[in-house]
């Protein structure tokens, strides 16, 4: 029961977290195509391409891609092969999705302290076209590998639950019994 209140607890920091990233997931997109529909015309209208605007396209990309890490895993919306899983019985796929969970967290404190290691030794390049260094591109790498492992708590620890309660998954706040985030 303490668990569960933790967990439900947790799930609603998540809930905040998600909302902020959200919002800064459409900004950015926004961004992105306020930026390619300028560089479009001035390329085609103009004549007079703005190489900084394609390069700033692509560092917001790799940002939106590591913020959205987390919310995808969450809601459970990555690209995936997923026939034999949904073969077996909920308890066992409770446990295996903690499992596969455990591993995303070991891998992306791999990434990230790779990437602060890059940041910190390797990343003094700056930008060929915008007034920014390598190393500020990079800070996406170990900010979405930290936001990766605390959806990937929230999904072992309900997965867990879940595999306690013979496949059924608990509620996340507000939402009805075994439901998703939205």
């Amino acid at each position: 029961r303490n668990f569960v209140k933790v967990l439900n607890a947790y799930s609603k920091f998540l809930d905040v977290l998600t909302k902020i990233l959200r919002a800064i997931l459409i900004i950015l997109l926004a961004s992105m195509v306020i930026i390619m529909i300028y560089n479009v015309i001035c390329r085609y209208i103009f004549s007079d391409a703005k190489p900084w605007a394609e390069e700033l396209t692509l560092y917001i990309s790799i940002f939106s891609i590591m913020l959205g890490l987390g919310i995808a895993s969450r809601s459970d919306s990555h690209l995936q092969v997923d026939f034999l899983t949904r073969l077996y019985k909920p308890k066992v796929r409770c446990l295996m999705a903690a499992i596969w969970s455990v591993v995303t967290i070991v891998i992306m404190a791999i990434f990230a302290y790779y990437s602060v290691s890059l940041m910190v030794n390797h990343a003094t390049a700056r930008s060929v076209t915008l007034p920014i260094t390598m190393r500020e591109i990079y800070m996406a790498f170990p900010i979405g590998s930290a936001i990766l492992i605390l959806y990937s708590i929230e999904i072992i620890a309900r997965n867990l639950v879940g595999f306690a309660h013979g496949g059924e998954l608990p509620a996340l706040p507000g939402r009805e019994k075994g439901g998703d985030a939205e």
